[in-house]
């Protein structure tokens, strides 16, 4: 994509979402200059694992960037930082409160100084309110925004879902958030300010759940009930778990079902409401013992063999050691070449160009300030 890599990106960031987001223009072909305090992004620490001196967190989210050590809490280094805000088309900024206050940086002044400077500002809970103030966590935004009552038991301990989910949403949303403020300043010249908080992009995510949530006593149904499920493992099998679904293949099921030797259910009335017993909804925990009693006698690979075989599908629960080398997944080439020994392949963008060749081989993270000479010159 020749228009991405025409543009310059400052990530004034730490952590996780403002890294993603410079991530992706740097996946694109994009210089990314990534402004780093005297003692570095925290995340180079957030080990184990480390690879060499860096958090692996690091490594993987820092591909492809150029890094220019700034003390931008100084005069000095905040007039370093405008020089490059006057070269730049993008500038990302996450921050925790207290060193956005040391930042000093006013955006009305900015854009006043770079006038076609697209500016997006993240933050966890938004830039006003009696929460504004205060540092976030994913733990703080996962709760906050109820995404913890999808783990766990329905009416057990809400439980936080085992990734950051808050801040790479954060993240993404930023990135689509530059992306849209660069297609405006190419039709109108002006940049523009953008706010993201990790708050509303997990919210964002909700979809129709979010009615499920506000008025319970008012929606029940496939999709909107879903919180109050029991968990859903699948189905078990000799060295496994497995998917089963007939999506609204009523006649695929009963294929299946003769089958595998359980046409009587056919007649029962209880399995008239035939999507409703296996591994979706509410009540399918009453009533998959017959599906369970066929799967534990089989392999993973026989069982979704035979599901698949009848306009089902089925697929196992993957594993580390499984999921890279699955022929689905490998179709999608999801990794992309990193000059880095450390970790010479990575999970890389995941949308692709049609027409166009995978994504190039990208340059390692980078170590702290090794930029500063080329990118400031005597300055550094």
């Amino acid at each position: 994509m020749q228009a991405f890599k025409k543009l310059r990106v400052l990530e004034i960031a730490e952590g996780i979402a403002g890294p993603v987001a410079g991530l992706q223009f740097a996946d694109l072909g994009t210089e990314v200059i990534k402004i780093e305090p005297p003692d570095g992004d925290r995340a180079r620490e957030w080990g184990p694992p480390m690879l060499g001196d860096d958090a692996a967190i690091f490594v993987h989210l820092n591909r492809g960037k150029r890094s220019v050590m700034l003390d931008c809490a100084a005069p000095q280094g905040r007039a370093r930082l405008d020089t490059l805000l006057a070269t730049a088309d993008v500038a990302i900024l996450h921050m925790d409160p207290d060193d956005r206050a040391a930042l000093g940086l006013d955006w009305s002044e900015v854009l006043a100084r770079h006038p076609r400077l697209v500016a997006c500002e993240i933050d966890y809970f938004g830039p006003a309110g009696s929460f504004s103030t205060l540092a976030g966590s994913e733990m703080t935004v996962q709760a906050l925004s109820g995404y913890t009552r999808y783990l766990g038991t329905p009416r057990g301990p809400k439980m936080r879902v085992g990734m950051e989910i808050a801040s790479m949403a954060a993240g993404f949303h930023a990135f689509q958030a530059c992306a849209a403020a660069l297609i405006h300043l190419g039709q109108s010249g002006a940049g523009q300010l953008v706010r993201v908080s990790a708050l509303k992009a997990l919210l964002s995510l909700k979809s129709i759940l979010f009615n499920a949530q506000d008025r319970s006593e008012k929606w029940n149904g496939f999709h909107m009930n879903g919180p109050w499920w029991p968990q859903d493992m699948g189905l078990p099998t000799l060295d496994g778990q497995i998917t089963m679904d007939f999506r609204d293949r009523r006649d695929a099921w009963e294929k299946f079902v003769r089958t595998i030797g359980l046409e009587h259910l056919l007649d029962d009335p209880d399995y008239q409401d035939w999507r409703n017993t296996f591994s979706i909804g509410d009540n399918w925990p009453k009533f998959d013992g017959p599906y369970k009693e066929w799967s534990r006698t089989q392999t993973t690979e026989a069982a979704s063999a035979a599901i698949n075989s009848l306009d089902g599908i089925s697929v196992k629960f993957q594993d580390y050691a499984e999921l890279l080398a699955h022929p689905q997944v490998r179709e999608l080439d999801p990794l992309v070449a990193v000059d880095d020994p450390r970790a010479p392949q990575q999970l890389g963008t995941p949308f692709h160009f049609a027409g166009e060749p995978n994504f190039a081989a990208s340059t390692p993270a980078p170590r702290l300030g090794q930029d500063n000479e080329a990118l400031l010159g005597a300055r550094a």
